[in-house]
């Protein structure tokens, strides 16, 4: 049975107004009511000053639309207008609703007859007038203080954002989340651009999630990477035309509202820009770091730099700059060209004291594989491209690790004589005695994890594989050489570290592995 409008409608009439006069219905309080797989979306007018006091009346409407057959969860938002035109306009963008004259007097009342500011979570304000939405100064109140409740099961939330549309922030967040997943770390990603949804179509998934009970979802999952995007809730031709409250309490539910599981990382693909919904975003989630998505020429990099010190005004570390459409690479000759400049994002990281973490080429294969829905770091895990973004993952990882105090110092690294066992020493004292063969079959590349648990390759017959030689990488990570050619393995300190801890656990499954496949050690 499928719920109707006028059947929400009906339901919050049920709901009294401020002051229990009348119904919000009525009253003119209740903004168009957009319904998507059986779930309502509405918000409620009340006056800013009364926002945290009357939570309770939408907590009332909420409940009512919940009840009602047929419904399969209910997003109801208050959000403040300023009533100088005495009408207000729908959050969805529809037709004006009428406002009741006791309304307007108590909207009067409460804002002093003038524009207001959101004193809760929102972070935002508008004008007065009509309630045309535009942006106070950062001066025009103080920055609510960032929310610090963590996510369950997520130890890290990285911000992918960029100051501009167009620049390749979404190819490269979820090419970012799966060089970490391909680094051996469970990811994820949230797709938080809700009017302009990406991710769907680049990781080629189809279909709505699941809701395993309450109002709890199951994420989609496209090569082994967990994903939540409104793409999925909506039709790709629909357009989305809600104010800020709306989006941010969507947003909310798409964090908190999901079975995400254990997860390392979560990576967040922001909306472009550094508007209200940006920085709510930034002020109401628990960021661990940002990272700033830019193009090398000047417009992109003035914008890249409002989206970077926006971050740093709300005390949320910047974990670098990438460089994407650094330089075309010509696919039939190899020429390099320089379109849009080179090297802008680099000199922009060293100005402002930033880690710069790479380039990312222009090249017609990151296109492809990107409209396909087949991200060049899962379908062509053996290129140069691929790489580039393990590369940056690896590096990205690592000043998380510096922002959280969690980084370790570089090991000594030694080879034996035969070069069959690794021992790094760490700082404080671990030794970790590492054969060669475990490090190959246990490799944190692609190649080896493979992008689901099911996936995972199980290599097989390298007892007497030993390392050709070592490459560092920066200052966080290795990468090992092995005389039967396998060297797309990017070895970070901690896991290192987590190998020697776990050696006997993880070589008992592996031999566990090899049993049940019927494959052996050779």
């Amino acid at each position: 049975m499928s719920v109707t409008k006028d059947a929400v409608l009906a339901a919050l009439k049920r709901v009294k107004g401020p002051d229990l006069a009348g119904n919000i219905v009525d009253l003119g309080l209740v903004s168009e009511v957009l319904i998507k797989d059986e779930r309502a979306y509405f918000s409620i007018t009340v006056p800013a000053a009364r926002a945290e006091e009357l939570e309770p009346l939408r907590q009332a409407a909420e409940k009512v639309v919940a009840d009602l057959p047929g419904i399969a969860g209910v997003v109801a938002v208050l959000t403040a207008e300023s009533g100088g035109a005495g009408r207000k306009m729908a959050a969805t963008g529809g037709a004006k609703v009428p406002e009741s004259p006791r309304v307007q007097a108590a909207r009067a009342k409460g804002n002093g007859g003038g524009g207001h500011t959101h004193d809760h979570a929102h972070g935002h304000s508008h004008g007065p007038g009509g309630g045309a939405h535009s942006h106070a100064p950062a001066t025009a109140a103080p920055a609510p203080a960032r929310t610090s409740g963590a996510v369950p099961g997520i130890k890290h939330l990285i911000a992918v954002a960029s100051g501009k549309g167009g620049v390749g922030k979404s190819t490269t967040a979820v090419n970012l989340a799966l060089g970490f997943q391909a680094n051996g770390l469970k990811a994820g990603i949230l797709d938080a651009d809700i009017y302009g949804p990406s991710q769907p179509r680049l990781l080629g998934l189809t279909g709505r999630p699941q809701v395993i009970s309450g109002k709890t979802l199951r994420p989609m999952e496209g090569y082994g990477l967990k994903a939540m995007s409104m793409g999925f809730m909506v039709d790709e031709g629909t357009p989305i035309i809600w104010r800020g409250p709306m989006v941010v309490s969507a947003l909310t539910q798409m964090l908190r509202e999901v079975a995400w599981g254990d997860l390392d990382v979560l990576v967040i693909d922001m909306p472009p820009g550094t508007g209200d919904v940006q920085l709510t975003i930034a002020q109401q989630v628990p960021l661990s770091g940002a990272i700033i998505v830019s193009t090398p020429q000047d417009l992109a990099l003035i914008d890249a730099r409002k989206g970077l010190n926006m971050f740093r005004k709300v005390d949320i570390p910047v974990l670098g700059i990438i460089e994407n459409m650094s330089y075309f690479l010509c696919p039939s000759c190899g020429e390099r060209a320089e379109i849009f400049g080179n090297g802008g994002a680099r000199a922009e990281a060293d100005r402002l004291g930033v880690p710069f973490l790479g380039e990312i080429p222009l090249h017609i294969d990151i296109r492809v594989t990107s409209d396909s829905g087949q991200p060049i770091v899962v379908s062509a895990p053996q290129s140069l491209h691929a790489q580039i973004y393990r590369d940056i993952a690896a590096r990205a990882w690592s000043e998380l690790e510096i922002a959280s105090g969690a980084r370790l110092s570089p090991p000594k690294l030694e080879l034996s004589g035969d070069h069959k066992t690794l021992t790094a020493t760490f700082e404080d004292g671990g030794v970790a005695e590492l054969p060669a063969e475990l490090l190959r079959v246990m490799s944190p590349s692609a190649e080896v994890q493979g992008h689901s648990p099911d996936q995972r390759v199980t290599v097989a017959k390298k007892r007497q594989v030993k390392i050709k030689d070592l490459t560092p990488v920066g200052n966080y990570a290795v990468k090992i050489n092995f005389d039967d050619g396998h060297n797309t393995g990017l070895y970070a300190w901690s896991y290192l570290a987590l190998l020697g801890r776990e050696k006997a656990k993880r070589w008992a499954e592996y031999e566990a592995e090899l049993a049940a496949k019927g494959l052996t050690r050779g």
